[in-house]
């Protein structure tokens, strides 16, 4: 996303909050202005509490408490953080203790769903050892050679089509809402197909995202989500102050914003979710609040998105780009990477 995008510190920025990885990697680019927008409350509240600890944890604290570490006072620093947080998110997680006692960067439904995946059923596919050979593996080519020789087995295959299928997803992995436009017959094949693409494909060295499903932690921060590093961490301190965080719908946060306001946007998956007439008014929004030459970046997980014909003239893919960044890009699981600019129309 960051590399798509290519902040610079003339660029007004609007991000999807999601759980606010993209959104702190962009922050360190320095934009002159960064919004980030959610209209799951839940989310905001994560990135708000996620915000705070930055602010006034020291790093070690702040690894800690959220989680990429280990930490036995997770509480006893959110009592410290409690006061600075708003009132909707302080009334969230008081509510939410196991959530904090458990580390905030695995509350995710999402990264729920993929700790009862390395609790329960990789156990039963493959042995702890051979989970740290796939990792520690150095050549590609190996790498390659070990999925089709040890790790695809008849397990492998058929638990993944069953944990991945439709309706668990539906049911544990993520709201039913979600595949309200999916039209794919077997999403389980679909994502067992990337997953070997991920496997085979993209080095998992330093593929903290495969790292994380398989063992549920991170062995060097430096190498993980930017934000979780030590090195950028003064930064984000220093600088967490300038992020605007708005709770509601992108198309109510792009109405009510002045015409060429943003340059770069990181829209994340929010497509997937829309009908074509939806997805169209909201590209027109977007279109309003954008300077020409601005950048849009977003991810499609089973739901793709082209460029609608009657915008083709106002709006352009860099298909080149897009392409090139998405074939290494480690988070596998995702269908497409769309980077877009706006012309002159």
């Amino acid at each position: 996303m960051t590399q798509a995008l290519e902040v610079t510190p003339e660029d007004d920025v609007i991000s999807i909050a999601s759980g606010g990885d993209n959104s702190f990697a962009l922050l360190l680019n320095n934009p002159r202005s960064l919004t980030v927008v959610d209209s799951n409350p839940l989310q905001i509240y994560l990135v708000e509490l996620k915000m705070r600890a930055i602010q006034i944890l020291d790093y070690d604290d702040f690894v800690g408490f959220v989680g990429a570490r280990p930490c036995q006072k997770r509480l006893q620093l959110y009592s410290h953080l409690r006061p600075s947080l708003s009132d909707q998110a302080r009334g969230y997680w008081d509510n939410k203790p196991n959530k904090l006692l458990k580390g905030i960067v695995h509350s995710g439904k999402f990264e729920q769903y993929f700790s009862v995946f390395r609790q329960i059923v990789l156990p039963l596919i493959h042995s702890k050892k051979t989970i740290e050979e796939l990792l520690s593996i150095t050549l590609l080519e190996k790498q390659q050679i070990f999925y089709d020789t040890i790790w695809n087995n008849r397990r492998w295959r058929w638990l993944f089509h069953i944990f991945f299928g439709k309706f668990l997803l539906e049911h544990l992995g993520r709201d039913p809402s979600y595949f309200k436009y999916v039209t794919l017959d077997n999403i389980a094949e679909e994502l067992l197909r990337r997953t070997r693409h991920g496997l085979i494909e993209v080095s998992t060295q330093d593929n903290f995202f495969v790292e994380y499903i398989l063992t549920g932690q991170y062995s060097n921060l430096e190498m993980t989500h930017p934000y979780l590093g030590e090195s950028n961490f003064n930064f984000l301190k220093g600088n967490m102050e300038r992020i605007l965080l708005v709770c509601g719908s992108l198309d109510y946060y792009l109405k009510s914003s002045n015409p060429r306001s943003f340059s770069k946007l990181n829209l994340s998956d929010v497509f997937e979710y829309m009908s074509d007439d939806n997805f169209k008014q909201t590209l027109q929004n977007i279109l309003r609040v954008c300077r020409v030459g601005a950048k849009l970046a977003h991810w499609t997980l089973l739901v793709h998105r082209d460029i609608p014909e009657e915008l083709a003239g106002q709006i352009k893919p860099c298909t080149s780009i897009s392409e090139k960044l998405f074939s290494t890009n480690r988070t596998f699981f995702y269908g497409t990477f769309g980077l877009w600019h706006t012309v002159k129309g």
